[in-house]
């Protein structure tokens, strides 16, 4: 049983420079749906749930795992627009592939079998 009723999350990307990292967040997620100060980029992913990029002068990577409805077609859509991704991987249970952003965060879409 949860103790606490919770209503978003956020995960938090560093990221080395805010306006390089939008133009390549742009080639898949279009605009940022929120700039709310200087250095600071949101994308709101799925209702309750956003990406945030954080400017910051030593990044720490980190990864973020995206559920989707068909893995291939989300691939084939990223090839289109240019952004490089992984080889899709069967775990039986899921399918997986991973792209990284330009200050090498990753981003891994699965599919639930």
């Amino acid at each position: 049983m949860k103790r606490i009723k919770m209503r978003s999350l956020i995960s938090v990307f560093q990221v080395s420079d805010i306006n390089k990292s939008i133009e390549w967040y742009k080639k898949w997620l279009g605009e940022p749906d929120v700039i709310p100060m200087e250095g600071v980029a949101e994308y709101e992913i799925t209702p309750g749930s956003w990406l945030q990029l954080s400017e910051t002068e030593k990044v720490v990577n980190s990864g973020v795992v995206i559920g989707v409805d068909d893995v291939k077609e989300s691939k084939r859509n990223l090839d289109n627009v240019g952004i490089q991704t992984g080889e899709i991987v069967d775990y039986e249970v899921v399918y997986v592939f991973d792209i990284f952003d330009v200050d090498n965060n990753q981003i891994s879409f699965a599919q639930e079998l």
